[in-house]
């Protein structure tokens, strides 16, 4: 699947990366930190984010990952392990998830709790977010279904149900980012037109609590996306109509 033109300059950064890790250039995770923070520098690119930037740059690793399995396909998944441990073992994780029909029976959530305890992470809660930042990335870029990504999310909740809310917020996050995309696009062009996706794309996911603010829709807009600010401030500000939900 064709990753979307909106990324084209940090697919370019990805690439670079990829070409010195498959050099040698580069031997370790933290090296390939360092190059993707360079390459991302020079193009005026932002990680995909939303206030938070802890890790980050380790975590848009996951960009680099996504784009060299199935932007490129110059690595297979599982490959360069020992600079990708994280995003081999979320794309396995996801495999699983793939795997799951209508019914998620005990076994298959066993095997979703197997998959994402072998994800490098500081606790339960960093894993569980490292594997569905891997599904976030890969929708965000275009390569994978937002299904699939929702599907994730669903499965994830279902697993770990006492982490509820931290999902609610992650589906804002993504919502933010698709409404922002939009607005990239110019396929939002009034106040009307963001009220109505801010209060129909959460429905549309299936999640009624994940409208994402104003100010996190600027931010990933004017930043990550290079949206011009007066422009998103004309749509954030104007008073459209609020519409009714049967």
């Amino acid at each position: 699947m064709e990753i979307k033109r909106l990324h084209r300059d940090r697919v370019e950064a990805a690439l670079e990366v990829l070409e010195k890790a498959l050099r040698g250039d580069i031997s370790t995770r933290l090296g390939l930190v360092e190059a993707l923070k360079e390459a991302y520098k020079r193009r005026g690119v932002e990680p995909l984010r939303g206030f938070s930037t802890e890790s980050i740059f380790d975590k848009e690793l996951a960009t680099v990952h996504i784009v060299g399995v199935y932007g490129a396909g110059v690595i297979a998944p599982g490959e360069l392990d020992d600079l990708f441990y994280v995003e081999n073992r979320a794309h396995q994780a996801l495999e699983v998830v793939r795997a799951v029909t209508e019914v998620l029976t005990e076994e298959m959530k066993e095997r979703i709790r197997g998959a994402v305890v072998e994800i490098k992470g500081k606790d339960l809660e960093d894993k569980v977010f490292r594997f569905l930042r891997y599904a976030f990335t890969g929708t965000v870029l275009g390569v994978f279904a937002e299904p699939l990504f929702v599907k994730a999310v669903r499965i994830a909740e279902a697993v770990y149900p006492d982490m509820e809310e931290k999902f609610v917020r992650y589906m804002a996050f993504y919502t933010a980012y698709k409404i922002a995309e939009l607005i990239a696009e110019d396929s939002i062009r009034s106040p009307d037109d963001l009220k109505i996706y801010k209060y129909s794309y959460c429905l549309q996911l299936g999640f009624q609590k994940c409208k994402p603010s104003d100010k996190l829709i600027k931010e990933v807009a004017v930043n990550v996306y290079k949206v011009d600010k007066a422009k998103v401030n004309r749509l954030i500000a104007g008073k459209g109509v609020i519409p009714k939900i049967s």
